[in-house]
């Protein structure tokens, strides 16, 4: 039986990790080597690393200065000696058949990737990210990527996939970005040629309110536009046939950037506010026309070239609708 590296990077987490700890720990899948990462926690979550590796010898438990996720990932890899790695987040938790079901499919089909759906997790209810949870194909770089970037089928969090140890090895996350999962991913597709996809939601993604996506703009939001652009470059030279699914990536990235901008008083006064906003305007008809977008982005889009107060208004009452599931 083939030896998985479960990597999950620790910054305090304390009041998650040990769900997050027993939710793996407790797989049906047994032959696991699990890899914690302590990256410089404050609040007392190393100190529970080393009590969970007390009570279970599968537990490889790392100290290092804090660097941020990427960092404790990539330095989680380094001590990974299984056949194939997994990424879990320490405040999400996992299905128990999550990694047997991902094993089976992978090499079943001798894939470089297995890929499961996603469950996000609100206060008052579950919601799966794809509406049909039982769907099953493989496919090639082509169709991942596309399927990708569209995010139902395949969510664009990492820690849904399971990647054989050779193609893991030649990747790294990006030190000082956020939305390194986007960066991840484009060099993913360059690495992995085959992928086997569930749709079964296994990984349990729990939004928190203090999460980077649900904090006001600073300007490392921008790093998801950067990934995103990189997209774009990639689809044009390689597979010019996803232009769509790549602006719509790319456009979402500016209204999740510009949303963030918005909920700042003075938000006009920001020095990136202008190049986003203009960005959205100009490609306001292009976004109505994507129908990858759901209708109320697309009407949104066309709120947002005649009035930003309109749109802002339309947001922020969105915002207060939606505010019991956050």
């Amino acid at each position: 039986m083939d030896k998985i590296s479960v990597v999950v990077p620790v910054y305090n987490v304390k009041k998650y990790l040990e769900k997050s700890f027993e939710s793996i720990a407790d797989q049906t899948y047994d032959n696991l080597e699990i890899v914690l990462v302590d990256d410089g926690a404050t609040d007392g979550s190393g100190k529970l690393c080393d009590e969970l590796a007390k009570k279970d010898n599968r537990v490889k438990v790392c100290h290092k200065v804090n660097g941020g996720l990427s960092s404790a990932r990539n330095h989680g890899l380094l001590n990974a000696t299984g056949d194939y790695t997994i990424f879990i987040d320490s405040d999400d938790y996992i299905h128990p058949d999550m990694i047997s079901s991902l094993y089976s499919e992978i090499k079943r089909t001798d894939s470089d990737v297995a890929v499961c759906g996603i469950m996000n997790v609100y206060n008052t209810k579950e919601v799966p990210q794809c509406s049909d949870t039982e769907i099953v194909f493989e496919c090639d770089r082509e169709k991942f990527l596309k399927e990708l970037l569209i995010g139902e089928k395949i969510p664009g969090s990492v820690c849904n996939k399971l990647i054989k140890k050779e193609i893991a090895d030649k990747l790294q996350f990006p030190v000082g970005k956020i939305y390194e999962d986007a960066f991840y991913h484009l060099d993913l597709v360059k690495a992995a040629k085959s992928y086997v996809v569930i749709t079964k939601p296994y990984y349990y993604y729990f939004h928190r309110g203090d999460s980077i996506t649900t904090q006001k703009y600073n300007p490392r939001k921008l790093h998801m536009i950067e990934a995103y652009t990189g997209y774009i470059d990639y689809i044009n030279n390689e597979f010019p046939s996803l232009k769509d699914e790549a602006f719509f990536r790319l456009a979402y990235a500016h209204f999740v950037v510009l949303d963030s901008m918005l909920l700042v008083d003075d938000y006009k006064k920001l020095p990136d506010y202008k190049d986003v906003v203009g960005f959205l305007k100009k490609n306001a008809f292009k976004i109505a026309d994507n129908h990858i977008f759901r209708k109320g982005r697309r009407i949104a889009a066309l709120a947002l070239k005649v009035n930003v107060g309109i749109y802002r208004a339309l947001m922020l009452q969105d915002l207060k609708k939606n505010k019991g599931i956050n």
